[in-house]
């Protein structure tokens, strides 16, 4: 059985969707290829490739305006429909808008929903007239019957006042969620503007799985065939049913479907699982057929290419020189956990302050060495600048202050930031992510859906950690996957990434100087990955666009030939089939959506100006992100063929989606703002739908922004934020602002007011200190003659001084056993918005081994303890007002379990073993081992466990000699324990697992292992005596009992001098600051004998200190009983010398 740590069930939500693609081809390094684990083959089912069919021409179809006719009675007739065939239901509807909540598109009253004038409906109220609408409208959506929920992940709100909503209802059948078929709404400004199903069918197969989670996974190991020595290093997903739409027998993705109506989707019902192998930096997603149990698809989800704190960064890349910038949102460590704001700024209050680079969003891992910098003069703290790449640093800050660390965290907090100025709601950009940086690998970067990974120099390449657009473009993958989920093709994720970098760094060269000297292939100077000016209509090569998918003057996406010797369509070198919409390398087809947008935001900003259009493509970017999918499909004509029909009608192609983001007026009959200029971009990329739309007019305006829309503040104290007020159109009406929703005692002030468009007024919000403490989201309104008037969120934090630590809970105070990993919990303190948790090897915390600031969450998991060892941990709180509350330390013992959960498959006929390396010293005083195995036949097997040049039988062939084969049942769970009265040899159960419970192992395990150290290679060997029969090792745990010890410590008492230290036994020296308790950090077994001695006598002044009852021999308790006293009399030790007695 597959054994999954809670931890991982957490970070398999993270890769539940499917990946973004790389910054570049996968390019194979022969250093390190010999190495990967590679399956057997490719693993692809061209089926589930199936998009909507939108050949049927609606409008002269007298069976689809017969169904359409009860909507446009009620709706009006101004409405574009796109039909699916395959389906036979609509795949997009849009058109004039239906009024569904109170919006400026509509006269609906918000009294009539229960909300007063200027509240802005929820979700769940949104959700709740969307599903009505959904039943009114389910004879012409086809929803009668079907199970639709709402997709939580992928309904969100977008703009200022919450004007837009994308809501999605995903079909389930019998509890099952089918993959990728939802019926969706887009509202704008309260209507309805478009609506639709996607890939939604009828469902007629099974949903009750013929093999079991572990079964299927089994059978799928075995046909993977990956190497035989090839183990599992972590399990993320340990099996997730879900249906998946495909097509039917006989079709071929791409092709325009020619079916019965409705008949255009089959079904596959799967076990997905996704999981890492050791010695292996790939994360593979597989896809088994829940009924029998053969392999659908393997694909490789890693995404190749993610006082004042300073330092220096590269702007752009690492050909320009450093300069020194603020580091937003960064951790410090002074008198308590604090956090910078977005200027680098912190509050100071004296003593040492320490970065180490970490901050709210990125915790920075720098393969390089730790980074650290402290100050204890001014607070402020440099972490500097200067020449050189990879491992090179300014000479402070830890050997990890490297380039690549600076330039990382700044750019991706930057971006991080942004994102969440306008996707407020998206749970990903509040977590902390782990950048790893100077990764000993060359010419490219990851997300591997976790974390970002970028590599040192070497191979022609420069360290990817250096470019803020590969940067730019890895975190893109991942805000792509965590937005709803990228598409099932590479192409549209890659686009998605050279979008996000060209829309921060302005720059067409995605990457430059990421080859240094050498122009990317077939671009006309730039030195980056791709440049998507150059294929663009402001460039001078042949357009991309489907029909130049091949041009030699073009994209070129036929020179990419992949492992299977052609070049489309594409499979590369690692087996997975990394390829576009059309079939063509994914990298390469990508340049057809990039090279669209990039026409789109230069048609913007010639139409509004160089910053508005910037602005207005990020808002239509941002607001298409969670229901968009694949930039564009292929309507027929198949795929690999340049003369098929190819178009983005489909409800989530970008060209579709981007209209309904740049809607203004829940009507998209009279067009949108900006709705020509997208047709003409995307037309030009031969990706658009239909005829050109208009663009509607754009009177003069306003706009609001805050830069900085989040402040925290100690309770009496203000908090400030700049308020933008942006012209648009020439408007030059002064602008009145207004603040909405304060907390009690506060009151918010704006200087100056009104406004004149082009400038900026500060919002003061004073507090009280009777101000609630919490989050309070206040909304800035605008008002001005000759607008409809706008307005912005902000968010205030208020704190109160806290009024108590934190209570720890688990470990509890004294345990023992505690498993590793350590999961550490404790009482949240009201008001404190982070927590930092501190773990030593010594009650005065003086070796701290673990520790973490920032903190959010009242939990805290590491895997940095080792097994057998007596820790101490504290947690500190801490809040805007600059208080911290100190928690009591508590003491934990480390169990002795040290577990392996693995899928090592059991040749027939054969042998296997694994290796468990523990550190520590401590002596074993008895030792168990728990085993879980699948196996169709357990009397084959023999068990092996070795440690300390012992080797010890602990199953041998269970049934043999009593039967001549012994026990045919199936699957070992069993804890091996010499104290058991029950011998594993005699067990045979009838039902899984034949082998259970605590029983007596063949040969003693205390007798071989008691008196050993725990410390050293353990090694599990399991061998198959006989044919027919296989099966996979899953767990193997060793759970040791050690010899007992104990601590020695004590009392000091008359110490006023320095210098003062005390052995153990002659250990290591403990350095004694004052009078009070000692503990020395060493332990003791029982029977064993100790002394405690003066290593160096105190100075200033001279002491003379003696040790009382400080030998002995360790019992059953800890020694709290010596006793050292110090003395300042210089006249008893003048007399001792004879000084005074001479003549």
């Amino acid at each position: 059985m597959l054994r999954i740590p809670k931890a991982a069930l957490v970070a398999s939500l993270l890769l539940a969707a499917l990946p973004a693609p790389a910054i570049q081809p996968y390019q194979p390094d022969p250093a390190t290829e010999a190495t990967r684990r590679m399956p057997a083959r490719s693993f692809h089912d061209d089926a589930l490739d199936v998009t909507p069919s939108l050949g049927l021409d609606a409008v002269r179809d007298a069976v689809l305006q017969a169904r359409l006719a009860g909507f446009t009675q009620r709706h009006g007739t101004a409405w574009e429909l796109r039909w699916d065939t395959r389906g036979d239901r609509p795949n997009v509807v849009q058109g004039s808008g239906v009024p569904l909540i109170p919006g400026r598109g509509n006269t609906l009253s918000p009294a009539a929903f229960g909300l007063a004038p200027d509240a802005v409906p929820d979700r769940e109220q949104v959700a709740r007239e969307g599903r009505r609408f959904i039943d009114e409208t389910a004879e012409l959506l086809g929803a009668r019957g079907l199970d639709l929920r709402l997709d939580e992940a992928r309904s969100s709100a977008f703009g200022d006042g919450s004007p837009r909503w994308f809501l999605e209802y995903a079909q389930y059948h019998d509890g099952v969620r089918v993959e990728g078929a939802f019926v969706y709404l887009r509202i704008a400004h309260g209507n309805i503007v478009q609506f639709g199903a996607e890939r939604i069918g009828e469902v007629a197969l099974d949903a009750t799985p013929t093999l079991t989670r572990d079964a299927a996974f089994a059978a799928a190991w075995r046909e993977l065939g990956f190497p035989a020595d090839t183990r599992l290093a972590e399990t993320v997903e340990a099996g997730t049913l879900a249906i998946h739409p495909r097509l039917p027998a006989g079709e071929q993705p791409g092709m325009a479907f020619s079916g019965a109506r409705g008949s255009g989707y089959a079904h596959l019902l799967a076990w997905r699982y996704v999981f890492r192998l050791e010695g292996d930096g790939a994360t593979w997603q597989v896809l088994v057929d829940a009924h029998d149990g053969h392999v659908v698809e393997a694909r490789d989800l890693t995404v190749y290419a993610d006082a004042t704190v300073t330092g220096g960064i590269y702007p752009n890349t690492n050909t320009d020189p450093e300069i020194v910038v603020p580091f937003p949102f960064t951790a410090v460590t002074n008198n308590g956990a604090k956090v910078t704001d977005s200027e680098g700024v912190y509050d100071y209050t004296g003593g040492t302050a320490t970065s180490t680079l970490n901050g709210r969003y990125f915790r920075m891992s720098d393969a390089c060495g730790s980074i650290s910098l402290s100050n204890t003069s001014t607070g402020n703290l440099d972490f500097g600048s200067g020449f050189g790449t990879d491992c090179t640093t300014p000479g402070s800050g830890g050997a990890g202050n490297t380039h690549a660390s600076r330039s990382g965290f700044y750019h991706l907090t930057r971006i991080n930031e942004k994102a969440r100025s306008i996707l407020p709601d998206n749970s990903w950009l509040r977590t902390t992510v782990t950048a790893n940086m100077n990764i000993s690998q060359t010419c490219n970067a990851s997300w591997n859906g976790s974390s970002l990974n970028f590599f040192k120099s070497g191979g022609g390449c420069s360290n990817t950690g250096e470019i803020a657009a590969v940067f730019l473009h890895e975190w893109g993958h991942g805000l792509d996957s965590n937005t709803g989920g990228a598409a099932n093709e590479y192409g549209s994720g890659e686009a998605v990434g050279d979008t996000f970098a060209f829309l921060e760094t302005r720059d067409s060269c995605i990457g430059p100087n990421f080859r240094p000297g050498r122009v990317c292939l077939g671009c006309t100077t730039c030195t980056g990955v791709r440049d998507v000016n150059d294929f663009s209509l402001l460039g001078s090569r042949t357009l991309a666009t489907p029909a130049n998918v091949t041009a030699s003057s073009g994209i070129n996406c036929g020179a990419y030939v992949g492992l299977t010797g052609v070049a489309c369509p594409y499979v590369a070198s690692n087996g997975a089939p990394y390829r576009g919409p059309m079939g063509y390398e994914g990298h390469c087809e990508s340049y057809i959506a990039s090279s669209a947008n990039w026409d789109l935001a230069h048609m913007l900003i010639d139409a509004h100006g160089e910053e508005k259009g910037w602005r207005q493509m990020d808002q239509i970017w941002y607001a298409s992100l969670t229901p968009s999918k694949s930039a564009y499909r292929v309507e027929s004509g198949g795929q690999c063929n340049t003369a098929a029909t190819v178009n983005g009608c489909g409800a989530t192609n970008w060209y579709t989606v981007f209209v309904a983001a740049d809607d203004d007026d829940g009507n998209l009959a009279n067009g949108t703002p900006n709705a020509c200029r997208i047709w003409d971009a995307f037309n030009a990329h031969g990706i658009a739908c239909g005829t050109r739309p208009a663009c509607s007019a754009s009177a003069a305006d306003f706009a609001l922004a805050v830069p900085a829309a989040a402040q925290a503040v100690c309770a009496g104290t203000p908090a400030t934020y700049p308020v933008e007020v942006i012209a648009e159109g020439g408007f030059n009406q002064p602008v009145t602002l207004a603040a909405t929703g304060l907390p009690a005692a506060a009151s918010a002030s704006f200087a100056p007011n009104p406004v004149s468009p082009g400038t900026t007024s500060t919002l003061t919000i004073a507090t009280g200190t009777a101000t609630p403490p919490g989050s309070h989201a206040i909304t800035v309104n605008g008002t001005a003659a000759g607008s409809p008037g706008h307005n912005v969120a902000v968010a205030l934090t208020v704190s109160a001084p806290l009024s108590a630590p934190p209570v720890l809970q688990t470990p509890a105070d004294g345990a023992n056993g505690v498993a590793t990993p350590v999961a550490f919990t404790w009482s949240a303190v009201p008001g404190a918005t982070s927590y930092a948790i501190e773990v030593a090897t010594d009650p005065s915390f003086d070796t701290s081994v673990a520790n973490a600031s920032g903190l959010v969450a009242t939990t805290w998991t590491t895997s940095a303890l080792s097994g057998g060892t007596t820790y101490y941990w504290r947690v500190r709180a801490t809040n805007a007002c600059g208080t911290d509350a100190l928690s009591s330390a508590s003491r934990f013992t480390t169990t002795s379990l040290v577990c392996r959960d693995l899928s090592l498959p059991i040749p027939d006929e054969g042998q296997v073993s694994d290796d468990m390396t523990i550190s520590g010293t401590r002596l074993l005083q008895r030792l168990n081992l728990h085993i879980k195995t699948t196996h169709s036949y357990v009397g084959d097997l023999t068990y092996t466990l070795s440690h300390g040049g012992h080797d010890v039988v602990v199953i041998h062939r269970p049934g043999v000699p009593a039967s001549t084969w012994g026990c045919d049942g199936q699957d070992i769970d069993a804890i091996l324990d010499d104290l058991s009265t029950e011998p594993a040899e005699n067990m045979c159960n009838a039902t899984p697992p034949a082998i259970a419970g605590v029983l007596r192992p063949n040969q003693s395990l205390d007798l071989a292992f008691g008196g050993q150290s725990i410390g050293g290679t353990w090694t599990l060997t399991v061998a198959d005596n006989a044919s027919g029969d296989t099966g996979v090792l899953t767990h193997w745990c060793i759970s040791p009992a050690f010899i007992p010890d104990y601590t020695v410590g004590g009392m000091v008492g008359g110490l006023t001098g320095t210098g003062l230290a005390l052995q153990l036994n002659g250990g290591t020296a403990l350095r004694i600051e004052g009078n009070g308790s000692f503990v020395f950090s060493e332990r003791i077994s029982t029977g064993g004998a100790y002394a405690v001695t003066i290593a160096t006598q105190p100075v200033d002044p001279e002491q003379a200190c003696t040790v009382a009852s400080g030998s002995g021999t360790i019992g059953t308790t800890d020694v709290t009983d010596v006793v050292v006293t110090c003395r300042t009399d210089v006249t008893d030790r003048l007399f001792a010398d004879d000084f005074e007695a001479r003549p």
